[in-house]
């Protein structure tokens, strides 16, 4: 079976604090987020973000990207990027400047 970027169910699981994508009996893909409240209210720190190597050239990572800044736009947050990837996704979408939280 190929997967695709298409095909990539991510879910949200508001318990772990994660975007993720389930490989059936076999490592998860994730981003780990935290939501902050203090000094600044209603940022979503994305902190992490694991992809196995299995998974590392379908794009995972940026499908779970995208699912944060959707995720974040609904709900009004800024999001700061302490995890590498996705500091470097927000540089290389410059549409989401407006949502970057203050560093």
């Amino acid at each position: 079976m190929e997967i695709t970027t298409a095909a990539l169910d991510i879910k949200q699981d508001t318990a772990r604090e994660q975007f993720r994508f389930d490989m059936k009996g076999d490592e998860d893909a994730f981003m780990q987020y935290a939501i902050k409240t203090k000094p600044n209210p209603n940022v979503l720190d994305i902190q992490k973000t694991y992809v196995p190597d299995v998974l590392s050239s379908v794009g995972i990572e940026e499908a779970m990207a995208l699912q944060a800044v959707r995720f974040a736009d609904k709900m009004g947050y800024r999001i700061k990027a302490t995890c590498p990837f996705m500091s470097g996704y927000l540089n290389r979408h410059p549409e989401f400047n407006n949502m970057r939280a203050a560093q």
